[in-house]
Order: C-alpha cells, then sequence, then structure tokens
C-alpha cells in the first residue's frame, strides 16, 4: 500500500509543472509539495522566484506614475522657510503604494550685501549647496548625501542629459527652463531669484528597478526627510557654500524663500487591469545612499590612498576632488597629477590608474567619461563606478556592468588614490577628496 500511495503521488506531482505549482495559491502549494524531494522543490522554489521578478517587472514598468506631496513633519503645512543652518523635515505622506522619487523643489531670494564694492560668485556646486546634507530615515538612514549627487545622476542617464532636466538639446522653452533648472545669479544687493528642482531618486538602478522602492502605506516605519539648509551660504569652500566673494569687502548674503517636497509613487494602478498589480518586496535587496570617509587632508605632490569602508555591493562610486586653490571649481584638471582605484590598500594592483608616470593622460580619463555620458562633468570630478551605463541601450558603451563588489569574499580592502601639484592657496578651503556611494544592501529593507 506505502509503494502504491508513493506512487500515485509521484505522478499528481508530475501533473503539474513547476511553474503551475508557483501559481497556486499558498495553502494549496503547501498540500502539493508535500513528499517532494528536495530537487522538485528547489525547481518550484525558483519558478515562485522567477513569477515573482516577472510580477514586479510588471508593476514597475506598467503602473501609473503618481504624485503627493510631503506635508512638513509635525503638520506644519507644505511649505518650510529656508533658514540657514536649520534642519527641515518632511514626512512622507501615507498612500497605498511605494515612493520611486522625492523632487525637492526651492524658491530663494538671494541678496548678496554691499560690502565695500563687493563682487560674488557661484561656488562650484550651487545650487545644489544651498542644502549642505540631505538625510532620508527609514528604520534608521536610507540616504545620507550632499544633494550635488543628485546633478551627477542627472548627467549620467544618458548622452546629452542635463542636469535637473536641462535640455541640451533641440527645443527648449525659456519659461519652462526657469521652473525646472536652477540658475544662480549673485549680483550685489539686488534680490536674485533662485529656483529649480532636486529629484533624489530613490531606485536609482534604473526606472524599473526595485531595489531602493520604499513602502508609505502606512505600515511599518514612517520616512522622514531631512535638509540641511547650508550654515555658511557665503563662504568659500565649493561644496559646502553655494556663494564667495570675488573682490572687495564686507561679504555677507540675505537668503529667504521657501522648500516644499512632493513624492512620486507607484501603487500598481495601470489602464490594463482594474484590480491592479503587486509588489512583493520580499526577498528584494533595497539600494542606499552613503557618504563614505574622505581623505582629509590632501597634500600637494603625494600619492595619498584611502579605503572604501562601506562593504556593499556599490553600483555608483563618485569622489571630488578639492584641491582648496578656488571655489569656483572642486579641483582644476591640470593640477590632477594622479588618480587611481584599486583592489588593495597599497595600490599593488589597480583597477584603472591615470597619471604621467605610466604615459596615461589624465584627459584619457576625461574623454571616457565623454563617451559614457555624452557630455563633460565638473573639473574635479570622479566617476569611479557607474554600472548602470553599462547598458546596451548606448551602442557606443560597452556592454555588462561593472559594479564594485566589497561584500565578503570579494574587494574588501578596494581603496582609490590622488596625487595634486598644489593645495590651499584659498583660505578656509579644506583640501579633501569626498566620497559618495550608491549602494545595493542585500539585506533588504528594514521594514519594523
Amino acid at each position: 500500500m506505502a509503494a502504491t500511495h508513493q506512487h500515485q503521488q509521484h505522478q499528481r506531482r508530475m501533473l503539474l509543472s513547476p511553474e503551475h505549482i508557483a501559481s497556486l495559491p499558498p495553502e494549496q502549494q503547501v498540500a502539493y509539495m508535500q513528499g517532494m524531494t528536495p530537487e522538485e522543490k528547489s525547481l518550484v522554489h525558483q519558478a515562485q522566484q522567477n513569477k515573482r521578478v516577472g510580477a514586479n517587472r510588471r508593476f514597475m514598468r506598467e503602473s501609473i506614475r503618481k504624485y503627493a506631496y510631503c506635508p512638513v513633519a509635525g503638520g506644519s503645512g507644505i511649505t518650510a522657510a529656508y533658514t540657514a543652518g536649520s534642519t527641515l523635515v518632511f514626512d512622507l505622506p501615507v498612500v497605498p503604494g511605494f515612493a520611486t522619487d522625492l523632487l525637492i523643489t526651492y524658491n530663494l531670494s538671494v541678496t548678496p550685501a554691499a560690502g565695500t564694492n563687493a563682487l560674488y560668485v557661484a561656488n562650484a556646486a550651487a545650487p545644489y549647496n544651498i542644502f549642505s546634507e540631505i538625510d532620508l530615515l527609514y528604520n534608521g538612514p536610507q540616504v545620507r548625501t550632499h544633494p550635488y549627487v543628485f546633478k551627477l545622476l542627472d548627467q549620467l542617464r544618458g548622452w546629452l542629459t542635463g542636469a535637473q532636466n536641462r535640455v541640451l538639446a533641440g527645443n527648449n522653452d525659456s519659461n519652462v527652463a526657469a521652473q525646472l533648472v536652477g540658475s544662480t545669479p549673485v549680483l550685489t544687493n539686488v534680490a536674485n531669484t533662485w529656483q529649480g528642482k532636486l529629484r533624489l531618486r530613490l531606485n536609482a538602478l534604473g526606472e524599473e528597478t526595485v531595489p531602493g522602492l520604499l513602502p508609505v502605506m502606512g505600515v511599518g516605519n514612517k520616512p522622514q526627510l531631512k535638509l540641511t539648509c547650508a550654515p555658511n551660504f557665503v563662504g568659500v569652500d565649493p561644496l559646502l557654500s553655494p556663494i564667495s566673494g570675488s573682490s572687495g569687502s564686507g561679504f555677507g548674503a540675505t537668503v529667504t524663500g521657501n522648500i516644499n517636497v512632493d513624492m512620486f509613487f507607484l501603487d500598481g494602478s495601470n489602464t490594463d487591469e482594474v484590480d491592479g498589480y503587486k509588489l512583493d518586496m520580499n526577498g528584494e535587496p533595497t539600494l542606499q545612499y552613503y557618504w563614505d570617509t574622505p581623505l582629509n587632508p590632501l597634500n600637494a605632490n603625494l600619492l595619498q590612498r584611502q579605503h572604501i569602508n562601506t562593504l556593499l555591493e556599490h553600483y555608483y562610486v563618485f569622489s571630488l576632488v578639492i584641491d582648496g586653490n578656488q571655489s569656483t571649481s572642486f579641483a582644476t584638471i591640470s593640477n590632477l597629477t594622479e588618480f587611481e582605484l584599486t583592489p588593495d590598500s597599497v595600490g599593488q594592483q589597480k583597477f584603472m590608474s591615470f597619471n604621467v608616470a605610466n604615459n596615461i593622460s589624465v584627459y584619457d580619463y576625461y574623454n571616457s567619461i565623454r563617451s559614457i555620458c555624452g557630455q563633460d562633468l565638473d573639473e574635479g570630478v570622479v566617476v569611479w563606478i557607474a554600472a548602470p551605463n553599462r547598458g546596451i541601450i548606448n551602442p557606443a558603451n560597452r556592454t555588462g556592468r561593472q559594479v564594485l563588489n566589497m561584500r565578503p569574499g570579494h574587494f574588501p580592502a578596494a581603496s582609490h588614490g590622488y596625487m595634486v601639484n598644489s593645495v590651499g592657496s584659498v583660505a578656509g578651503i579644506t583640501p579633501r577628496v569626498e566620497t559618495f556611494l550608491i549602494s545595493l544592501n542585500r539585506d533588504g529593507l528594514r521594514v519594523a
């Protein structure tokens, strides 16, 4: 009887493919899989995984993109007043879906003081450095970065794609551009208008990717966005202060205005099915932004190294070389003697290296940047890793991702090194290298 029962069980299992079993309701799956061999169960589990991935891809691809405003924390309306050095806190709204992007709108009036024949210039990171730091909390920090990173992500999205949706070719309506793209006029003793939008992409690997999305349906954590207004709006640091004096004396500025934040989200609504699509985040990794340990101080005529201290899978690694010689750029190309990325702590091996000694020009690196995004990035910016850009859509790119994997068993001692000719000719700027990461965390999103 036992043998007959086992034979019947085997015949019953063979009637349905792993894909069919994966499509059954959970309680029927459990009943059907009783007595299966480990190999058969493995096939079913793989089919379940494939089904989940396919359903998630359809959710991301076909859901209608929706908007909702983010209220100021504490129920103080939807607009926060900009004040130098203050931290503005916004709650993400409760809606039945998943947040994909946050759109920060700023509308400021910047009045540089007359002083004594005072004239001003916009620093290298303006207008992104109206905030010195941006944090997004979801059961701990999900994002900690500088908003200048948003500019790099915009520029790396494809050929002739400008920062803040700037139109580089084709029709460019000035009225639209004035609202979306931030300009930074600095006329002395004039109320200059700075307005525009900054986009924080939560799923920065691509529009159809799930890692980085945040559930906002009111279950679990309540996400909060914290915007730290620049403590010194007038200062010489190219990353931390928006404007600086170029001549004269008595520098200062009065800055007033408002900040508001909108959230883009997907809830499965689509133009095909009445019931909508579902997203299953079980087993999905998450994507996080990190401000890694800086190389500080940066010295002249010395190759200095800094480890990447966040040990995850890095899909973007950006470094800003701040040589301290000017505020209007991070570092001039002519001052960059050498920079390299290595899989070890001493530079014995090299992923990439640009320097005079091995006769590979620094300009060869900037030529490679043009091949990635069809435009030049700001001087002093080094993009070490841009894995999502190595796709097949643009045939000028090489195919196949290049992720810097620093998880156990891979490259936990990866480091980056720099040499510059001179540093620190402008008092008040700390010569250093700031590094920013956008990384996949396979532990997934921690939902309390």
